[in-house]
């Protein structure tokens, strides 16, 4: 009978001294943690940002690795946009330090994207149209003698018309 007493005291003594060492090796991990983090914050704060995040308008598009690598341009997937964003940070020398990073666009940046695209298309004139009209210009500067015309000029097409 004694025996059984001695050995169920010895396994609840070595059961607590187990939970009681886990318990220790917890709280010193989490108190390592957050010494940890606190050093991180102060050495964040070692430079400041002179200029925020803005976009330089440099758009990416992005997909699988085996796509872009291929030989085929002709190869359907799904790209993914990208904006260049760059911010001016001053260092702990005191110079100026230029930081790019590439970022998925909001809603509003696409449609930007997407208006100056068209305005792209819609200004480029292809060059034999730009011939044709200085073509007319001539034509119309000889039978015009007095009237003041530009040979050089070339006028915008509305859309309907290019």
């Amino acid at each position: 009978m004694t025996d059984l007493i001695d050995n169920r005291i010895l396994l609840i003594v070595g059961c607590t001294a187990l939970v009681l060492a886990g318990l220790i090796g917890v709280l010193s991990a989490i108190f390592l943690a957050r010494r940890e983090q606190a050093r991180r914050r102060q050495l964040l704060a070692v430079s400041e940002v002179t200029r925020d995040w803005q976009p330089t308008w440099k758009i990416n598009a992005l997909t699988d690795a085996w796509v872009m690598e291929h030989q085929n341009d002709d190869i359907p997937s799904n790209f993914v946009l990208r904006i260049e964003e760059s911010r001016m940070m001053r260092d702990i020398g005191g110079g100026e330090v230029m930081e790019i990073r590439w970022r998925p666009p909001t809603k509003s940046e696409v449609r930007e994207i997407v208006r100056r695209y068209h305005e792209a298309q819609f200004k480029a004139v292809p060059l034999d149209m730009i011939e044709f009209e200085r073509q007319l210009n001539a034509q119309a500067s000889d039978d015009h003698a007095d009237a003041d015309h530009d040979d050089q000029a070339v006028t915008e097409r509305p859309a309907a018309a290019a």
